[in-house]
């Protein structure tokens, strides 16, 4: 569950009046998946974003596609896979053209707080997950991905 959450967790983007948000496009996360190469496409719609993550390549046949549309306010949207919802949601707020916070439930439930950056080339995305601590006296877990535009 970590890792599913993690995949959606860097995902809280907006754009500049008027302008082409330098988060559009297509990226790539820099650590293989089980299958083929996760890509992230990120869209702009109406006042926030649409974001579509899908694994491609020879060994994904039949690959699945989650999509997350937010309004950018912080406010928990459904997490969908396939187009049907997965019991997780995502509250995504952009702090900054280059900074974005993301509280990740599932169901109902924070499992996790993602920030990411993007770098000021607009060619890299540096997401950092923290997950809480689920075992009494244990450290919360921590996740750092790095995804790239091609």
């Amino acid at each position: 569950m970590k890792r599913l959450a993690f995949v959606f967790c860097l995902l809280s983007l907006n754009s500049v009046a008027g302008a082409e948000s330098p988060w559009n496009g297509t990226w790539y996360l820099r650590e293989d998946q089980l299958g083929g190469q996760l890509t992230l496409k990120i869209e702009e719609i109406d006042t926030g974003w649409k974001l579509t993550y899908r694994v491609v390549g020879p060994g994904a046949p039949g690959a699945s596609n989650t999509t997350i549309m937010t309004a950018l306010d912080g406010k928990d949207v459904p997490v969908l896979i396939d187009g049907k919802p997965s019991n997780q949601t995502m509250g995504i707020t952009q702090v900054d053209s280059h900074h974005t916070v993301n509280v990740i439930k599932f169901k109902g439930k924070k499992i996790g707080v993602s920030k990411a950056e993007l770098s000021p080339d607009g060619k890299l995305i540096r997401a950092e997950t923290e997950y809480p601590d689920t075992n009494p006296g244990a450290p919360a877990d921590r996740q750092v991905q790095f995804w790239d535009r091609k």
